[in-house]
């Protein structure tokens, strides 16, 4: 399992690492994207969550947009 990747509103759930530098600019394949936004309805001021996902061949990060970048969970 890859490494977590979050930048603001999306994180990439599922990506194949292609090329990295030290600024953490990234090129990832195979990419699975999730974009989630949060609106308030204005009448009743509930949350609404919206999630978005792709699939995308190829996918360049630049490295000042990315937040997070974590370790892959163990499973036993």
């Amino acid at each position: 399992m890859p490494p977590a990747l979050r930048r603001g509103d999306a994180h990439a759930d599922r990506h194949r690492a292609q090329a990295f530098d030290q600024h953490m600019n990234m090129v990832l394949g195979d990419v699975t994207e999730t974009i989630t936004s949060i609106d308030t309805d204005e009448e009743t001021f509930e949350q609404i969550v919206r999630s978005q996902s792709r699939d995308l061949d190829m996918l360049f990060v630049r490295g000042d947009g990315v937040i997070l970048v974590a370790p892959p969970l163990r499973t036993a």
